[in-house]
């Protein structure tokens, strides 16, 4: 195994032990709130929102979009291209040269992987979509939680105990992952979306040699 392979093996690795970690935590906290907790298959309201994802998520996306069957990777491409224009309109970004936008808060526009109100790339959807829907400490916000509005009133007080340190710790990780992969990766500080990951080869971007 060349020294490269071994690199992205670890990344790879470290990223998938990462989003198990953050799905047992949400999972714990949903428990501790179900009551409240409104997230179930068919339920896309989070799924409208415009973010931005890392190299590395996008690396991932990419992996699973290839290993599609052919028809369905093909499918989901032409979405994505469709996506990708229509943000293009909303977001004023007109550049033919470019074929990325740069997502707006406050915009909304169906994902492309949604399908029948489910995500056709649920095993390789980002982060925040395998956190979402619980109270989010969020660190450029540090004195307020982020929830989903179908499950927390907007300024509703929310119990913290227990909540924000197993997040806290989360975050630490990913940032440490984040950083080992800039310092081995050229590409891996770049922000992307899940409509270009889903057109476009990130895994070949990411990894490649500089």
């Amino acid at each position: 195994m060349s020294d490269l392979q071994r690199k992205k093996k670890e990344v790879i690795s470290s990223y998938e032990r990462h989003t198990g970690a953050v799905e047992r935590e949400f999972r714990r906290v949903h428990a501790q709130f179900a009551e409240r907790m409104q997230c179930h298959r068919g339920c896309s309201m989070c799924c409208s929102q415009m973010f931005s994802i890392s190299m590395i998520e996008a690396a991932y996306i990419s992996r699973a979009v290839k290993a599609l069957p052919e028809e369905e990777r093909t499918g989901l491409r032409r979405k994505a291209r469709d996506y990708i224009a229509e943000a293009r309109r909303l977001t004023g970004e007109n550049n033919d040269d470019d074929d990325g936008f740069t997502p707006r808060p406050g915009l909304r526009l169906p994902c492309p992987a949604l399908r029948d109100n489910a995500c056709s790339i649920y095993s390789a959807r980002p982060i925040i979509c395998r956190k979402w829907g619980i109270p989010v400490f969020d660190p450029n916000k540090p004195t307020e939680l982020q929830a989903c509005e179908l499950n927390f009133k907007p300024g509703e007080e929310i119990e913290i105990d227990g909540l924000l340190e197993p997040q806290v710790e989360l975050l630490e990780d990913w940032v440490e992952l984040k950083e080992r992969a800039k310092s081995d990766f050229e590409n891996a500080g770049r922000r992307t979306t899940i409509a270009e990951a889903i057109v476009n080869d990130f895994e070949e971007t990411l990894f490649s040699v500089p």
